[in-house]
């Protein structure tokens, strides 16, 4: 069998074409003239109808001037001169018709004008609270209908003060009704429960609970009728301040004639030591707080100068100046705690009742009248008498 050479296919090389190019340049072209369609379409008009044209106008030219129009001229409002008159329009003289008083559907009174009228039944309310002296919170009702009518200018008319008289008489057809209160307090006496203790010293006295009056208090109710008192009653009746009854200790204990007072004699006050004080004059103790000529001395007689001048021992308020009998002239100054001291036998005071006090001021000059001019000065708590030197050592009085 024969050997036979395998045929061999030759095939060109297949070169790109261009007739793509020619496609997407044909596509181009046909999207142009659509929208060139369009276009043309809608200058024409919707689906084809040809827009409306409008004609063109002929131009002509005028050289004749157009007229002016004058712009109006704006003239400036007067104005008024000042004047010393109201500015309120004067009342017309309707306003002042002669005017009838009507009480009740009946005329009583005619007078000048219907402010006349008003102005005459004010001042008979008036009248008639003045008459029963009504306080200021009273409260007045006119029970009569009164109108104003106004009448013909002819009409016969009183005069004021004639009309004033008749509606202010016993005739009067006027009612006016007053209702006003009236507050009356009186004193709720308190009681001193007294008990003489045998501890302490005859002739001290001691206050462990100060006492205090009460108030009661009435309210009353009343009635007029053209100022005069119809009824009355107790409104209410209520205590307003409640009584506080006193606790008070006397001492009954007697010392012998002989006995020598010490100078720390009493007990401490300890509320007192809550304040610094310092000593009102510098000189000798020479009467002591304690039992003292079968009763009892309260404070202390410092012995000093004539007129030496006396200072408040602490910061506080004046509460009293005044002459007490054998004390002679006393001033006293309230501090804290309840703490007051007194200053006795003085010749003159610088201060006066409800003054405030700094520490050290001068409140007035010691008496010197007699053979020991000295100032007596005393320390008391809620009213009870406690030692000063309890508070102020003999040592710093002495200077």
């Amino acid at each position: 069998m024969e050997d036979k050479e395998p045929i061999k296919r030759i095939t060109a090389p297949i070169k790109p074409g261009r007739g793509w190019i020619a496609v997407v340049a044909f596509i181009v072209l046909l999207a142009g003239l659509t929208v060139a369609a369009v276009l043309v379409r809608r200058a024409n008009g919707a689906f084809g109808r040809p827009a409306p044209t409008q004609p063109v106008p002929a131009v002509y030219y005028d050289e004749t001037p157009a007229p002016v129009t004058p712009e109006p001229v704006v003239t400036p409002e007067a104005t008024s001169v000042p004047t010393d008159e109201p500015s309120t329009a004067a009342p017309t003289a309707q306003s002042f018709n002669k005017t009838a008083i009507v009480v009740n559907g009946s005329t009583e009174a005619v007078v000048s004008s219907r402010q006349a009228a008003e102005e005459l039944i004010r001042n008979v309310q008036r009248h008639f609270e003045d008459l029963g002296q009504l306080p200021s919170n009273t409260f007045t009702e006119l029970l009569s209908e009164v109108q104003y009518v106004e009448v013909p200018e002819d009409t016969d008319a009183m005069s004021y003060d004639d009309a004033f008289r008749y509606f202010t008489g016993e005739s009067t057809p006027l009612l006016f009704a007053s209702k006003a209160t009236y507050v009356e307090d009186s004193v709720i006496p308190h009681t001193d429960r007294i008990i003489v203790d045998s501890m302490l010293p005859k002739g001290l006295r001691v206050v462990r609970l100060l006492g205090r009056d009460g108030i009661r208090r009435k309210v009353y109710s009343a009635t007029y009728l053209n100022g005069v008192m119809k009824e009355s009653g107790v409104a209410e009746d209520y205590t307003l301040l409640e009584p506080i009854n006193g606790d008070v200790r006397l001492g009954g204990r007697e010392f012998p004639e002989d006995y020598e007072v010490k100078p720390g004699f009493g007990s401490d006050p300890v509320e007192a030591h809550y304040i610094t004080y310092i000593p009102p004059v510098n000189g000798v103790v020479f009467t002591y707080y304690g039992p003292y000529r079968n009763g009892f001395h309260h404070g202390i007689d410092i012995a000093v100068p004539v007129k030496t001048p006396v200072k408040a021992a602490a910061k506080g308020k004046v509460v009293s100046v005044l002459e007490r009998g054998s004390y002679g002239l006393v001033v006293e100054i309230e501090h804290d705690y309840g703490i007051v001291t007194r200053y006795s036998r003085l010749a003159d005071a610088n201060v006066s009742i409800g003054d405030e006090v700094m520490q050290g001021d001068v409140i007035g000059r010691s008496f010197g009248s007699d053979s020991k001019p000295h100032l007596h000065f005393e320390l008391r708590i809620r009213g009870t008498a406690y030692n000063p030197l309890k508070i102020l050592s003999e040592s710093v009085i002495r200077g």
